[in-house]
C-alpha cells in the first residue's frame, strides 16, 4: 500500500464544498476511482475545530499513483484548481508505505 497525505486548512463558510468534494461520492474520488489502483480516501478532521483536514489517499503503489497522474495531468491540474476553492491552503505533508502482504 502506498498512501498520500494532504493537509488542507478549510475555510469555515467553504466546510460544506470541501466535504462534498471529498466524500466517496465527491469529485476527488471519482477522478482517482478511474484507477484500478486507487484504493480510496478518507478524511480525517483535527479536534482542534480550527477547519484542519488530513486527506489521505490510498493506491495499491507509488507506480501506479504517479502512473495514473503522469496519464492524466491536464485533468488532475483542473481538479487541484477546484480544490482550492474549498481551502486556504494544501499541502502534501507525508507519504508512507504500507507493508506488502
Amino acid at each position: 500500500m502506498f498512501q498520500v497525505i494532504w493537509e488542507l486548512k478549510v475555510k469555515f463558510k467553504e466546510r460544506d464544498k470541501f466535504e462534498a468534494f471529498y466524500d466517496a461520492k465527491g469529485e476527488w474520488v471519482k477522478f482517482f476511482s478511474k484507477s484500478p489502483d486507487f484504493e480510496g480516501t478518507e478524511v480525517l478532521e483535527s479536534g482542534e475545530g480550527d477547519g484542519t483536514f488530513l486527506v489521505i489517499d490510498e493506491w495499491a503503489s507509488e507506480e501506479a499513483f504517479q502512473a495514473f497522474l503522469q496519464a492524466n495531468k491536464s485533468a488532475y491540474d483542473q481538479l487541484e484548481e477546484k480544490a482550492k476553492t474549498a481551502s486556504r491552503t494544501k499541502k502534501r505533508i507525508w507519504i508512507s508505505f504500507g507493508e506488502e502482504e
